[in-house]
């Protein structure tokens, strides 16, 4: 005899946990909500199950702020839970209220006739390395956004360093120099704001320097050492954001999967006869498609491998620089064709990202295999 099985959503929130039990043989549905702790989640669940009369319960959970970590510890006391992809939730036409207490009763009823997609939980060590990078990533942006600021306060006030040094580039060396000369020059409220926002990008730098070794240091680690050294034959490529996204490769199935889970798809719209493609659909993993997207900026206008690359594929494989090598032919001669048909720059760079994504299922499934 099949054990009955009770669908239950719930609705994650900082203030109260809601939560929305269905019994899909009989339809009787069973609303609840607690305090946002594992402990009151699990009394709670422990009085639907009574008042179900046992069966098997199945949970699941919209990805938020919280990640894995409830799934993880509802695992840990024998809980069967999976958190839900939010972009694969059907959205009803016509709605006009929005709760909390309805959100968890469609999540259970979607989940118990599985319209949901569900999102694969990574190991807890690659979440962490993944998280490290992510973090790494946000103090980059950061750090643009500040140098951005301080050129254009120093611009405001009459100063330029390109037209008064005639240099090309910021933030090297002698760009340094330059700003510690002129904030010493400067005087009042301007001075002590140059010289601090100097000094917050003094630090971020001294931040970023520390990541990267990390970085380093977890690129030699056994657990990404293969994968890395499969990505590293390719231009510009960011190996270890790859691997700690993408996580296991050998879930996908064909590399069209892997561009549907990173929102590369094009989308498209084909009605009465006609058909327009609109571009691609972002509803995916933003680092791995970024990733991809900045992997291509100028890389796939010539095939040739610089001094760096070509040190770099010293020790490496032959199997792996093989792939790399077919890659690099591939997406030089796509990207040129496309520049030369009059296309946007921006445009040839996420197709021949989308190029690529195929190339580096190859490679890294090949790591996995070795």
């Amino acid at each position: 005899m099949n054990q009955n099985v009770i669908y239950i959503g719930i609705d994650v929130d900082d203030v109260q946990y809601h939560g929305s039990a269905l019994d899909k043989c009989t339809g009787e549905v069973l609303d609840f909500r607690c305090r946002p702790t594992l402990k009151g989640l699990v009394g709670q669940l422990k009085k639907v199950r009574g008042y179900f009369g046992g069966g098997k319960l199945a949970l699941c959970y919209e990805a938020s702020y919280v990640g894995f970590s409830l799934q993880r510890d509802l695992t840990d006391r024998g809980y069967d839970c999976e958190v839900v992809a939010p972009s694969s939730i059907p959205r009803r036409g016509g709605k006009a209220v929005k709760t909390d207490r309805i959100d968890a009763t469609e999540l259970a009823e979607f989940y118990a006739n599985g319209l949901l997609t569900i999102v694969t939980a990574p190991d807890v060590k690659i979440e962490h390395d993944r998280d490290l990078l992510r973090s790494r990533q946000r103090l980059v942006h950061q750090q643009g956004d500040l140098r951005r600021h301080i050129l254009s306060l120093l611009r405001r006030n009459g100063m330029h360093y390109k037209a008064e040094c005639e240099r090309k580039t910021h933030w090297q060396k002698h760009h340094y120099g330059w700003l510690d000369k002129t904030i010493d020059g400067c005087s009042g409220s301007l001075k002590v704001n140059l010289s601090l926002l100097l000094r917050q990008l003094e630090s971020l730098n001294e931040i970023l320097v520390t990541y990267g070794e990390e970085v380093e240091t977890l690129a030699a680690t056994p657990r990404h050492r293969e994968g890395v050294e499969a990505l590293i034959c390719y231009k510009n490529l960011f190996a270890l954001t790859m691997i700690t996204e993408i996580g296991d490769v050998k879930r996908f199935a064909h590399p069209r999967q892997l561009v549907s889970w990173m929102g590369m798809d094009i989308r498209e719209y084909a009605s009465g006869g006609k058909s327009n493609r609109l571009g691609i659909t972002r509803q995916g993993n933003r680092y791995l498609r970024t990733a991809f997207i900045e992997a291509n900026q100028r890389g796939y206008r010539t095939a040739k491998l610089s001094k760096a690359i070509k040190a770099r594929r010293a020790n490496s494989k032959p199997i792996y620089i093989a792939v790399a090598d077919r890659c690099l032919r591939r997406l030089a001669k796509k990207g040129n064709h496309l520049l030369l048909a009059g296309k946007h720059p921006n445009k040839v760079k996420v197709a021949c990202a989308r190029e690529m994504v195929g190339f580096v299922w190859e490679s890294l499934n090949q790591a996995a295999a070795s």
